[in-house]
């Protein structure tokens, strides 16, 4: 009996009958929609942000007035953009994407909405070029009369790679909308439509049945993330199902079926790892002498080092599958008919997903549970490709190049690095290793230099040796002096490190300092421990402060942000007060924004949450406090 659940597949416009529970998001998102041009949707993975577009939006529109044109990454966002452009109206490789949208609505009469689903893989996959263009793209488009608008969806823990772009399109985040994870009411809802547009019976009493669901979604969690709620009703369901009897007309949900079942956590984990043992028995008996990890490698191979889904061109030669150059050294040593058989098997498993001209997992959901398995060796692997990306990022902004010791801790790892690796993060690091050779041949050149001098007032020793006594009083003052030298320097860099906000590392830095004042007379050991002090107090503050930021409390944070700015001001407590500042003033008006198309959608309760949202973030507000009376005098 076939499953009617999503399993880990986004909603579309055919299953508008089957999406309920997100009335007020859809609402609020068509208000916003219809009235700007352009649109930020983001949240936490899971959430539903892609089903809320593709599903909740589009059904509120009428064929003549909605032409969607989603897009995704896949291996360049800006050709993989013109591509699905050129399927509705083919153009010529210079036609400008101004022009192309232009003839689109002339011919089609409908305005187009282009919804850039996924748009973190632009920052974890894509260069700085093709992120470049994208955003110019963007601004031609708004600064145009084209009939157009643009709806980008995103992970919100990548919200902060959107800042560079608000530089070349200022309101990129005016109009945004944040999908929160489901609450137990509107799961509960959900649960009750399901069963009931699928004709599936629920044992009574069905409130314990369904609150048993429900406890073994949430996990003690305030929200439900809605491909997990889906992945859990495809399993429990199958398993009922199983044990239907032949030609029974609904299938029934027993109480013992959801205990026995038991919680989301272990349910796709489980459901991971019986598909990827059952199929690499399958694959050893097809491929004699195929590693006992093939599934599992090629499996890694989809996920990036950050955990995230990967997308992998790739193209028939005959009926065997060849990834895109760039990315085949991920399924090496696996030969292409073995490859071919292990990806249609996981397609068939609802494993992977052939999209267009990339190959991907079904869902983010699959791709932290596959990062949560890599080995040792493999997140020492990974950790060393975040660090020379940091290093690369650092280099674009400031010009530094990797030091000699960055070097030395990648040098190992570069043989499995090299092969994935773009172009001109190779070029960065022969640079790195060419200005390290130079640096230190450099020094080199000094450091003989010095050794000459020194060989030369060793032969004037035995001239000074009548100046003995004297000798011993000025070498305890070259020690008194050469021990200030490393203070100083141990307080530079530990100063360093902390306008880098690396609290932990100043610290340890003036504790060495400490033991080379313990030799000074006067203050300056008490001025060193004095000066440490102040930074475990400030380390303190900064860190409450962004764990309030953490959980949504941005007006404390700014508080504890600003008490260890009086401390010890620096660039980089300057920045997180105005960075917290900014992301409150836009979360606020958020909550605002949000308020209003609730409020002219009469959804009066739910508006009057998002008013008093935004009052805990300015409690002075007076527009806020207003709206917040009228939601309720309209609820009495």
């Amino acid at each position: 009996m076939k499953s009617p659940f999503k399993f880990l597949d986004a909603y579309t416009l055919e299953d508008k009958d089957a999406f309920l529970g997100r009335e007020e998001e859809v609402a609020a998102l068509y208000d916003m929609v219809t009235k700007n041009r352009l649109i930020l949707l983001y949240g936490q993975s899971g959430t539903g942000k892609t089903s809320l577009v593709q599903c909740g939006l589009a059904s509120r529109f009428d064929a003549t007035d909605w032409l969607p044109v989603l897009t995704r990454r896949q291996e360049d966002i800006n050709r993989s953009l013109r591509r699905q452009l050129h399927q509705l109206a083919p153009f010529s490789p210079e036609t400008g994407l101004v022009d192309v949208l232009d003839n689109i609505y002339l011919e089609s009469l409908r305005p187009v909405y282009l919804i850039f689903d996924q748009l973190e893989e632009l920052f974890i996959l894509g260069t700085s070029e093709e992120q470049y263009l994208f955003i110019q793209n963007i601004r031609a488009l708004l600064h145009s009369s084209v009939p157009c608008r643009i709806i980008l969806i995103v992970r919100e823990e990548y919200l902060a790679h959107l800042y560079g772009f608000e530089r070349i399109v200022p309101t990129l985040f005016d109009r945004r909308l944040r999908v929160e994870p489901v609450g137990v009411a509107k799961a509960q809802e959900i649960l009750q439509g399901s069963f009931s547009a699928f004709n599936i019976a629920v044992e009574t009493p069905e409130t314990q049945t369904m609150t048993g669901i429900i406890d073994n979604m949430s996990g003690g969690k305030t929200g439900i993330q809605l491909p997990y709620l889906q992945v859990y009703l495809d399993m429990l369901y199958r398993r009922e199902a199983g044990t239907a009897t032949t030609g029974q007309q609904a299938v029934t949900i027993t109480r013992k079926a959801v205990a026995e079942l038991g919680k989301i956590e272990h349910v796709l984990e489980k459901f991971l790892a019986e598909q990827q043992g059952h199929l690499q028995t399958e694959v050893q008996r097809a491929h004699p002498g195929i590693g006992d990890d093939a599934v599992k490698k090629i499996l890694d191979a989809f996920v990036t080092s950050e955990g995230t889904k990967r997308p992998v061109g790739y193209v028939w030669s005959g009926d065997l599958l060849q990834p895109e150059p760039r990315l085949a050294s991920l399924f090496e040593p696996i030969d292409a008919v073995a490859l071919t058989h292990i990806c249609r098997a996981l397609e068939q498993s609802r494993l992977l997903r052939f999209d267009g001209a990339c190959i991907e997992l079904a869902h983010d959901a699959l791709a932290a549970l596959i990062d949560k398995q890599r080995s040792a060796a493999q997140r020492r692997l990974s950790d060393a490709q975040n660090r020379l990306m940091n290093g690369y990022r650092e280099f674009r902004e400031t010009g530094e190049h990797l030091s000699r010791r960055q070097l030395n801790s990648l040098e190992d790892l570069m043989p499995l690095l090299e092969p994935q690796l773009r172009p001109e993060i190779k070029t960065f690091v022969q640079e790195s290793y060419a200005r390290a050779e130079a640096l230190e041949q450099t020094e080199l050149v000094a450091e003989r230099k010095k050794r000459r001098q020194a060989r030369r007032v060793a032969a004037g020793g035995l001239v000074l040796s009548a100046f003995a006594l004297g000798a011993c009083f000025f070498a305890l003052f070259q020690y008194r002096a050469a021990a200030r030298n490393a203070i100083a320097a141990m307080q530079n860099t530990a100063n360093a490190f902390k306008v880098e906000g690396k609290y932990s590392e100043a610290i340890a830095e003036l504790d060495q300092a400490v033991q080379f004042a313990g030799v000074l007379s006067g203050v300056e050991p008490g001025q060193v421990q004095q000066t440490r002090s102040q930074w475990e107090q400030l380390q303190q503050l900064v860190h409450t402060g962004d764990s309030l930021v953490g959980a949504g409390d941005l007006l404390p944070a700014i508080g504890q942000y600003q008490a260890a700015r009086q401390i010890a001001p620096d660039n980089h407590l300057d920045n997180l007060v105005i960075q917290t500042q900014k992301e409150l003033e836009n979360r606020f008006s958020e909550y605002l924004l949000h308020g209003e198309a609730l409020l002219n959608a009469k959804k009066y309760a739910a508006a009057a949450g998002r008013f008093e949202l935004a009052l805990k973030l300015r409690p002075e507000d007076g527009f806020a406090q207003k709206r917040l009376q009228e939601c309720r005098q309209k609820q009495e």
